[in-house]
């Protein structure tokens, strides 16, 4: 059976859960909703486990070998579109027939994020991103002058949304002035899942994003839903839409919603350069032809299909509660004909320009599937594997062997989104949704993936004592334009180079791409950080190995040689301790050191970081790098619990590391949840969100 959402999550008292708790675990379900989806490439759902099935517990047959031509995206001409997908309807009726009860579901996405940012104004940071200058959504911005938050944990009053918003002014000594609250109106219908928000300075504008859930309650999931099992809670039918809340912030004390943009489909990542919004969403046809009985016979659904248009594949947007509209035309296509996958899905790009009065826009698509969105200052990548992964009896993912990803390049300039090219990896980005992206970074022009090579893998520390550890491999892609290909250019481990990366049994927890360079750290019971020199991209190596207890899960690397890491202690049996925070020497990437390590807590501790890449704030100020950590500390007596933003302090100069005092949440008595807790700092300053309050301290 399966589960249905309530339209109303108001917060009255009769509710089981608060909006707020629905949000959570609906946006918990989300992040691993690719743990009961069946074909996550390329195309939705779609090629079988050979036996009729999709998902469910054994390992899935290989793939067939992929040509190397066979990832490029032809574009679509007029009536391709229509043809492409009618071809698929009829290959899925067929292999329908032949195996009743083959289902095709949507892939899985992630949204990734980290870097220290600053700009013109106070000096200030905010959450961590990927890549310097590619802003990410979260629930804190600030300008050095107005700190904005969104609070996802305050129930709603009757008729009002499930988020509010909440805008404070910094005074001349750093204290706080509230100077708005304010609430986007709930939808029409259904309930929203809040990610966060963008801040455009120089558009004086907001966008807050969430996915829209809407459907009525339907048994059993029907054709062309975004469902989850129902042991992943909540389980919805459901047809989602992107919610974009534009907020007017020209005069912060009136801060105003200016706008509703709304898009079929559910949000895969968004990134903001400048004033260029872009989101990217996922978007599942629902076609007549899926919902006829399964006795229907075949001539009746041939002459529905044969009655398919464009304007039922592709999605629409609606802007301010008006009529929906295509958000592209068919041209803006293109498709995926070597897609092994059934299963149809149109992922969009669109870029919004939030400084115009018109909110110029454009729009970008292909027929497939998306899991990982990856963006530089100059390019954007989507990252899909083509086949179906198996659900193990403990709930793990079992992709097949021999799987691959097929990653696109579009090229970025403002409104502008060329596709440029597609290439393909051996094996996939990993089992943590959240740090897919990750494994992705570009450097002049090239983009260097990191991919595993195994059908099971780690998720948890837990995991080491009773999975075998899945091989990585290092992929340099480069840019064709003859033929619109990323062309391999390198891979590691290599004839020249055959050792592999790690040490034999342990598995790749952290990789972190920057510049010429890249970090990986791996761990079982001894975390060896490798270093690798990527100086020649057709020709990378290990260069660098360093040996120590515990692991990092989190990499972040400073400018004067040093790398800090941020992740778990760990005996040498292999038991899991407190949060652990080391500072290496990699100014020779040859001999990496471990310069000083802290440890907070003992077993259970627990950050931000282990919800969200944008837990942690970093603040270089002085020749000191100022870390912000909300964490929750158990100590090595029972009840030793404190739950607050705990302070570190990297001296760049000095190259040491230092705990400072932790600034303690407001409810000592209540339970941590650390889903929403974030900082950012301003000048000597920095300011913690907490249980929906901003608390600002001199550091």
């Amino acid at each position: 059976m399966w589960e249905i959402i309530p339209h109303s999550l108001s917060g009255h008292k009769e509710n089981v859960m608060t909006a707020a708790q629905w949000t959570r675990r609906l946006n918990a379900a989300l992040a691993v909703a690719v743990l009961v989806v069946a074909g996550c490439g390329g195309g939705g759902g779609g090629a079988d486990n050979g036996n009729g099935s999709t998902g469910g517990g054994g390992t899935p047959p290989p793939p067939p070998p992929v040509e190397s031509a066979g990832h490029v995206l032809p574009a679509s001409k007029p009536g391709d579109l229509v043809a492409f997908v009618q071809d698929r309807l009829r290959a899925r009726q067929a292999r329908q027939s032949a195996s009743p009860g083959t289902e095709f579901v949507v892939s899985a996405a992630a949204t990734p994020s980290a870097a220290v940012v600053t700009s013109v104004g106070p000096e200030h940071s905010n959450t961590t991103v990927q890549e310097p200058g590619v802003d990410e959504d979260d629930l804190i911005k600030s300008d050095g002058t107005f700190i904005y938050t969104l609070d996802r944990d305050a129930a709603p009053e009757p008729g009002q949304g499930p988020t509010r918003l909440k805008v404070h002014r910094r005074r001349p000594d750093g204290g706080l002035e509230l100077l708005r609250a304010l609430r986007p109106p709930p939808p029409v219908e259904g309930t929203v899942a809040v990610h966060g928000m963008h801040y455009a300075p120089s558009a004086a504008r907001l966008a807050l994003l969430g996915d829209q859930f809407v459907g009525p309650p339907i048994e059993p999931c029907p054709p062309g839903a975004f469902c989850i099992a129902a042991g992943l809670l909540p389980p919805v039918p459901t047809r989602p839409n992107l919610l974009i809340d534009l907020v007017d912030v020209a005069d912060p004390a009136q801060s105003a919603l200016a706008g509703r943009i709304r898009i079929e489909g559910r949000l895969v990542g968004s990134r903001l350069i400048g004033n260029a919004l872009y989101v990217v969403t996922q978007h599942l046809p629902q076609l007549a032809v899926e919902a006829l009985p399964v006795d229907t016979p075949s001539a009746v659904r041939e002459a529905e299909i044969a009655k398919l248009r464009a304007a039922d594949l592709l999605p629409t947007i609606s802007i301010n509660g008006g009529a929906p509209q295509p958000l592209m035309a068919e041209t803006d296509c293109t498709l995926q004909p070597k897609n092994a996958s059934l299963g149809i899905e149109i992922t969009s790009i669109t870029a919004f320009d939030l400084g115009s009065a018109t909110l110029q826009r454009a729009s970008r698509c292909f027929v497939g599937g998306s899991e990982a969105l990856y963006m530089s200052t100059a390019s954007l990548y989507l990252a899909t594997t083509r086949y179906d992964v198996a659900l193990a009896s403990d709930g793990r993912l079992i992709y097949p062997p021999q799987i691959t990803t097929d990653i696109h390049k579009f090229a970025l300039d403002g409104l502008a989104i060329d596709y440029k090219g597609s290439g393909n990896v051996q094996g996939h980005l990993g089992w943590d949704v959240a740090k897919k992206s990750y494994r992705m970074g570009e450097h002049h022009g090239d983009l260097r993936v990191l991919s595993f090579t195994g059908s099971q893998g780690w998720l948890a520390a837990s995991d080491a004592q009773r999975k075998p550890a899945s091989p990585a491999t290092l992929t340099v892609l480069r840019e064709r334009a003859g033929d619109s290909s990323l062309q391999v250019i390198a891979t590691l481990p290599n004839a020249k180079r055959p050792q592999a990366l790690g040490l034999a049994g342990e598995q790749i927890y952290a990789v972190r791409f920057a510049g010429p360079r890249g970090y990986l750290v791996t761990f079982r019971q001894i975390d060896p950080l490798y270093i690798l020199d990527l100086a020649d991209p057709a020709d990378p190596g290990a260069v660098g190995e360093l040996k120590m207890p515990g692991y990092s899960d989190h990499l972040f690397p400073f400018g004067e040689g040093l790398l800090l890491g941020v992740g778990r202690d760990a005996s040498a049996e292999g038991r899991i301790g407190g949060v652990k925070l080391g500072l290496f020497d990699v100014a020779d990437p040859a001999l990496p050191r471990a310069l000083d390590f802290l440890t907070v807590g003992d077993q259970g501790t627990y950050s931000a970081l282990d919800s969200s890449a944008h837990g942690v704030n970093i603040f270089v100020r002085g020749g000191v790098a100022r870390v912000g950590l909300p964490m929750a500390s158990f100590g090595f007596t029972p009840g030793s619990v404190k739950h607050g933003l705990q302070r570190f302090e990297v001296d760049l100069s000095g190259r040491s590391l230092r705990s400072l005092s932790m600034i303690q949440a407001p409810d000592p008595a209540a339970t941590p949840d650390l889903w929403s807790e974030r900082s950012v700092q301003v000048e000597s300053q920095v300011y913690y969100l907490t249980q929906g309050t901003l608390i600002g301290r001199d550091w």
